[in-house]
């Protein structure tokens, strides 16, 4: 008898089924009466358009942030002389369920003046994200199974039988690093860390991936 320890692992790449683009309302200028009015005016506007794409269908929901306006010191070029600025800004959230939709309203405000289009975040409906962690945890599951009969069958055992399974972060004396992780992973493909916003309008597809140990009893 062999006790065997293995990991199982399964992922499953799908098609963005929603998109939530973030925009923003933003002015800077000297005198708050310069900018207060202005980005309240254009975050009327965007929250205005939202409504109507959930309305329409086009969205599934939307949600508003509240006016913010703080004070930066910018220094005039090549002159070590500070000037205050104020700057105001509202976001603004639509989560859409039309992907061509989404990319002509993105498309068409990004070039208004005064918006910034901080990125498009692809995902999953809940129902369908649900449905593919448990399909996606039973593959894990299955490739465990796979692993740990291998290994027996190669060192000339016939039974193999499960001992515990281990989602990460739950294996007693687990390496440092594992901690506190759940056994999924989802990323959207193809996305990168620039070091700042990135807008893409292609929808990515999203990777859904699970990982667990097992500790089996072969015989």
């Amino acid at each position: 008898m062999v006790t065997i320890t293995v990991a199982g692992t399964a992922q499953r790449p799908l098609p963005a089924e929603r998109g939530t683009v973030h925009l923003r309302a933003t002015r800077e200028a000297r005198r708050s009466a310069d900018v207060i009015p202005f980005v309240v005016d254009l975050h009327a506007r965007l929250s205005a358009d939202a409504e109507r794409y959930v309305t329409a269908g086009a969205a599934t929901r939307w949600s508003a942030d509240q006016l913010y306006v703080s004070t930066v010191q910018r220094y005039r070029r090549d002159s070590d002389v500070s000037e205050t600025f104020q700057v105001a800004a509202a976001g603004v959230a639509v989560r859409f369920a039309d992907f061509v939709a989404l990319s002509t309203w993105v498309t068409d405000v990004g070039a208004v003046d005064g918006v910034v289009v901080d990125g498009v975040e692809w995902e999953l409906t809940e129902a369908r994200r649900r449905e593919v962690e448990r399909e996606v945890r039973a593959e894990a599951v299955r490739d465990a199974q796979d692993r740990a009969a291998g290994y027996a069958t190669t060192l000339g055992f016939a039974t193999v039988e499960v001992e515990a399974l281990y989602e990460p972060g739950l294996r007693p004396h687990e390496q440092p690093g594992w901690e506190g992780r759940g056994p999924f992973k989802i990323v959207q493909m193809g996305a990168a860390d620039h070091g700042g916003p990135s807008v893409s309008l292609r929808p990515e597809r999203i990777v859904v991936s699970a990982t667990i140990s097992a500790d089996f009893t072969a015989s």
